[in-house]
């Protein structure tokens, strides 16, 4: 069925020109939603596997990909395709590491890290030599996020490294001291595997802020749990499936 065909047409004015164009009326979306298919006798669960496309589970629900509409007709939270489906691992690797640019300086829970650097700054790696930017400082999550300059003479090294402001690309007076400051990183990765917050190692609560006995959660699990959520959508029971469809037909014909 093709899903779109049955939605009506009316005519649009864009951009207020007099100038009007006939479009499809998704406004009959929400009206029948909310009147004609809330009976949860005809809902399961289902766990989206990795990769998996709405045609695909609806293949293997339905025995036909057609049907994959109604995945985002009974999820509330299923409105968008690309933002609110799951992503394959790949793809979700892709987007923490798009979303999250440049590298996480990690510096271990005894290094005071307040104030020693400033954002703009220019910093320095004492193994690699590898130089970069200081785009932003987390110092209650235990990091320093650096965008590497792109004719930097080499890589920032993954353990062993310290960095060291060596210009501030600030006149003022308590950036300029700052220069010189130097913190042992115990790492430095890709910022989406920097610290999004820390859990408590006694009572699993979460906290921002890295203690002793504390573990990090990075951008990438946080990113990760959240995809394992929207990965369990409610469907139509297969059982149900061609009596929702049809009634679906005949409210949008008759709407």
């Amino acid at each position: 069925m093709a899903y779109f065909s049955n939605f009506t047409n009316i005519d649009y004015d864009f951009d207020g020109s007099g100038i009007q164009r006939s479009v499809k009326n998704l406004a009959q979306y929400s009206t029948i939603i909310s009147k004609n298919i809330d009976d949860a006798t005809f809902y399961s669960y289902y766990n989206i596997q990795d990769g998996a496309r709405p045609d695909n589970v609806s293949e293997e629900l339905y025995g036909t990909p057609e049907y994959y509409w109604t995945f985002f007709i009974v999820n509330n939270g299923l409105q968008n395709y690309w933002h609110d489906w799951p992503k394959s691992s790949e793809a979700l690797r892709e987007f923490a590491e798009a979303e999250y640019i440049g590298l996480a300086a990690i510096f271990a829970a005894d290094v005071e890290a307040f104030g020693k650097f400033v954002v703009g700054g220019t910093v320095n790696g004492s193994l690699s030599n590898a130089t970069g930017k200081v785009i932003a400082i987390y110092p209650t999550q235990g990091y320093i996020q650096i965008l590497q300059n792109k004719n930097s003479v080499a890589n920032f090294r993954t353990a062993g490294e310290s960095i060291t402001l060596t210009a501030a690309n600030s006149t003022k007076a308590e950036d300029i001291a700052r220069v010189g400051n130097t913190i042992e990183c115990s790492s430095i990765v890709k910022a989406a595997y920097g610290p999004n917050h820390h859990i408590d190692d006694g009572t699993g609560e979460r906290t921002r802020r890295r203690t002793a006995g504390t573990s990090p959660v990075t951008h990438f699990e946080e990113e990760n749990e959240v995809n394992l959520i929207k990965s369990r959508i409610k469907v139509i029971k297969p059982a149900h499936i061609g009596k929702v469809v049809a009634f679906w037909e005949k409210v949008m014909r008759e709407s």
